[in-house]
């Protein structure tokens, strides 16, 4: 009885978090700030402020807030590479997309996991559970490149009983290549002044190659997790 109470009080205090934290970043949103359009109005002064000597870590945090927030991560994944060169934003990325991603999922652990995990091994997400706990690196790999940071996953994630070590690495590795591309695509498109530039070789290329990865991610997402999968492995 006393295992069910605590349950109870950490889905209650996880809640709590999560409203708060939707409330802030809908509060931010609908008043103008943190969205692309804003960050695009006031480039010049964050363009100003990030390259400062404290710059990196404002920067870094910033990345973290978007998403312990639940705000469109790819804001700042965006602003990276027009604030500093393509090695440094794609480092400092890298590192606050991951904290941010981590830190979700480990407060999801501790709030749901006594909670859902057996519900879940009970359910007709039993499958999916088990290729986490089995083959954790490649699932997550998969689920970053067809679903990338978005923020329900994190929490879902937590709430099951894959290994922290295979959370971590599959993301790192999924997220890598999607946030490589976004930075080369924004890189190349800063420096697109007319119409011509966009008939150059190196942007042409470009924008081939990220259409190639966008359309290997849906077919990942269509082939390992699309519903018709699903119910053709529960009629087996």
């Amino acid at each position: 009885m006393s295992d069910t109470k605590t349950d109870r009080r950490k889905l209650i205090i996880f809640a709590s978090i999560i409203c708060i934290c939707l409330i802030i970043g809908i509060v931010l949103i609908v008043r103008g700030f943190l969205t692309i359009g804003w960050v695009n109005d006031q480039l010049d002064t964050m363009e100003e402020v990030l390259n400062r000597s404290y710059g990196p870590l404002l920067y870094i945090l910033g990345t973290f807030a978007f998403i312990i927030l639940q705000i469109l991560g790819v804001v700042p994944v965006i602003l990276g590479p027009l604030v500093y060169d393509q090695p440094q934003a794609f480092f400092l990325t890298m590192i606050g997309v991951n904290i941010g991603i981590i830190t979700t999922f480990l407060v999801a652990r501790y709030f749901l996991k006594d909670y859902f995990a057996p519900k879940m091994e009970a359910s007709r997400l039993n499958r999916f559970t088990k290729r986490l706990e089995t083959n954790g690196i490649m699932t997550m790999i998969f689920l970053r490149l067809a679903l990338w940071m978005f923020p329900p996953m994190n929490w879902a994630i937590g709430a099951t009983n894959i290994k922290i070590r295979d959370y971590i690495i599959g993301s790192l590795i999924g997220l890598t290549p999607i946030i490589f591309a976004i930075h080369l695509a924004v890189s190349r498109l800063k420096t697109i002044n007319s119409t011509r530039d966009l008939l150059r070789p190196e942007t042409i290329a470009v924008l081939l190659v990220f259409l190639a990865f966008l359309l290997t991610v849906i077919w990942i997402r269509r082939r390992y997790f699309s519903t018709k999968e699903t119910q053709s492995y529960e009629e087996v």
